[in-house]
């Protein structure tokens, strides 16, 4: 079983220097608009979702192949996830609405995540918009995934 700081390593890795999931895990196309190519930035400023913890879950190729329903991706991203994790993560696994929803159907580690579940019982949208910002157990995880800190200042400057 993975634990939390590899997940979101992963999940910040599949994401870091503006990679989707679709360059990270390779053979899918990227979005067009006709012939005319969609930029990334415009497609994430449509469809950023922002869990808990800072991590953009619209990144996440579970997230993306959920919201496509793309079978092909959820298969790349069950074997590559279960290499990196040394666990059996099946296709059917690779199913993700994304953190802040009310939705079942999120990845595994989003059901037992602390720091989800303490934002979900303060009713905050995301830790950037909580009181207790930074709390011990948000600092610890931001000094492993500093892109997760930038993104949760980001929202802070604009509230």
């Amino acid at each position: 079983m993975q634990t939390r700081k590899e997940f979101c390593q992963t999940c910040l890795a599949l994401a870091a220097a503006g990679l989707g999931a679709r360059k990270v895990l390779g053979s899918h196309g990227s979005k067009t608009k006709g012939d005319e190519e969609v930029s990334k930035t415009e497609i994430q400023k449509k469809t950023r979702i922002i869990a808990a913890c800072g991590i953009t879950c619209s990144d996440c190729p579970a997230y993306i192949a959920t919201r496509e329903n793309d079978e092909a991706l959820r298969r790349e991203t069950a074997k590559k996830w279960s290499e990196m994790f040394k666990s059996d993560i099946k296709p059917q696994d690779i199913n993700c609405d994304g953190c802040p929803t009310d939705s079942e159907r999120i990845f595994n580690h989003c059901h037992v995540c602390e720091i989800r579940k303490c934002a979900r019982e303060k009713k905050v949208k995301n830790c950037a918009d909580c009181t207790e910002y930074p709390c011990q157990k948000l600092s610890t995880f931001l000094a492993q995934v500093p892109e997760a800190k930038a993104t949760l200042e980001e929202i802070r400057k604009t509230r």
